[in-house]
């Protein structure tokens, strides 16, 4: 099928307005009023998104816009399944739950066009972009040898997790039958409770989300357009680096990450997808977390058909229903944090960080003795933080990051699929997407390490500024 002759928000809006008679016929009484309201919200997204729809709306997955995959990811895996949480919930704050939700179609693009006020995305080059081919750049040589670096750097911190770590949760679960009974504490243990500085914590966090897959995607790129050993080595090297360290705690997220970037950069490469590449991409995506979820499972509860069910549950309901629990918990059990759940305002409060995420979830599992998180989309936490002032807000100040972000990447790359493009592009398909739905937007900035793309990005814009003068060839 090809992606560069169509234009799929058109599509979907007709497909909504359609969508909007079929719920007003067979839809149940107890989700009419929040499908309905769904559909017109997203009805009015795409109204107030249109004239820029290749970089906020559906045609923006041509190019894998930032923007643009948040939007499908908030709507896929948060904003319709929230109709299903809520038609099964009748508690006064379901609501303000949906209404918080619905709010994003409005205060998202408000935030994305302030960006745009500011620093301007040219549309025409954005289009030309999706019809582009994979572009060589002079200072691929120099990034290869910035990928050495990041190789050398990569394998010191993965020697130093080694050292840290007692007991790998991979391991033990492939070698012991009996491991589903004691995996979470080893897991626990070999993550949040690894007793290791805050620093160590976010280098092991860096590697695994920003260090390993930027040297894959690179180094793939450098193998796709120049064919030379020295690449392929790197590329397998940075590979089986990534699906070890990536799997040795056994989260599902990290190893499904590495595969959704390859995926991602076989599109964006790519004038044509196919219903196979579609196929393929979702099976190898989830084919680590299928094996997680087998082997954590008792034997009794293994068949593939409850597997799969729990593998869906995972990824299109617990993150709504995680959602949900904030609402429910704050003010009701708990009155707001007033900036006490996030590290950007808990500073200004002397008794320090509240947890929200681990009291939520000994009020959801009812176990007060867990040291589990129940880990939700930013509004969860900012709800929590300042109530409907910190789901205006926040909304506004994301869409106007995430606008800021991709700025910067298209001015860089100079609306060209060079390597930085291409790489950064892939890699922020996962943040944008399932880290994005199921965690706050502060983690993604630091602890997933959106901020160190960015650095990634001016390193390169720097390394451009410098070399601009001179003959550069890979060799």
């Amino acid at each position: 099928m090809t992606i560069s002759r169509i234009n799929p928000d058109k599509y979907f809006l007709f497909i909504l307005s359609i969508f909007i008679l079929i719920i007003l016929i067979y839809f149940p009484d107890s989700s009419l009023l929040y499908s309905v309201g769904l559909a017109f919200a997203l009805i009015t997204y795409e109204i107030l998104i249109y004239p820029y729809r290749s970089i906020y709306g559906i045609s923006g997955v041509k190019v894998l816009a930032m923007p643009a995959i948040a939007f499908i990811s908030f709507t896929v895996l948060i904003a319709i399944p929230a109709v299903y949480v809520a038609s099964i919930n009748f508690s006064p704050n379901t609501k303000i739950f949906i209404c918080s939700i619905l709010s994003f179609y409005v205060l998202y693009p408000m935030g994305l066009y302030l960006g745009n006020m500011f620093h301007r995305i040219d549309r025409d080059q954005i289009n030309l972009l999706g019809n582009m081919g994979l572009v060589k750049s002079r200072i691929d040589m120099i990034i290869y040898e910035v990928m050495l670096i990041l190789l050398f750097t990569s394998l010191l911190i993965f020697i130093l997790y080694l050292l840290r770590v007692e007991s790998i949760p991979l391991f033990v679960m492939l070698t012991n039958p009996n491991a589903y009974v004691s995996i979470w504490i080893i897991r626990e243990e070999s993550m949040k409770l690894l007793k290791v500085t805050f620093f160590e914590k976010y280098l092991f966090a860096w590697l695994r989300d920003v260090f390993i897959p930027l040297g894959i995607i690179n180094c793939l790129y450098l193998v796709v357009q120049y064919r030379k050993w020295k690449y392929y080595q790197i590329f397998l090297i940075f590979l089986l680096l990534g699906l070890v360290n990536n799997s040795l705690t056994i989260a599902k997220a990290p190893t499904a990450a590495l595969f959704l970037s390859i995926a991602a950069f076989i599109f964006i490469k790519s004038k044509r997808i196919s219903l196979k590449y579609v196929i393929i991409s979702v099976a190898t995506i989830f084919s680590f977390p299928y094996l997680v979820i087998h082997l954590v499972t008792p034997p009794e509860f293994r068949a593939p058909s409850n597997l799969l069910n729990s593998l869906f549950l995972r990824v299109f309901v617990v993150p709504a229903e995680a959602l949900y629990q904030y609402f429910e918990v704050f003010p009701s059990k708990h009155d707001f944090l007033i900036g006490k759940g996030s590290k950007l305002f808990s500073w200004l409060h002397h008794e320090g960080l509240f947890n929200a995420a681990n009291y939520v979830a000994k009020i959801w599992w009812n176990d007060p003795t867990t040291t589990g998180n129940a880990n939700a989309n930013y509004l969860g936490t900012f709800w929590a933080d300042f109530g409907w002032y910190g789901v205006i807000f926040s909304t506004i100040l994301i869409g106007y990051i995430i606008h800021l972000f991709y700025w910067k990447l298209v001015v860089v790359a100079k609306y060209k699929k060079n390597m930085t493009y291409v790489s950064i592009s892939s890699i922020s398909v996962m943040m944008m997407s399932f880290t994005f739905i199921s965690g706050n937007f502060t983690t993604i900035l630091l602890t997933r390490g959106l901020l160190i793309m960015f650095l990634f990005v001016t390193l390169i814009q720097q390394i451009e500024r410098k070399y601009e003068t001179q003959d550069l060839y890979i060799n």
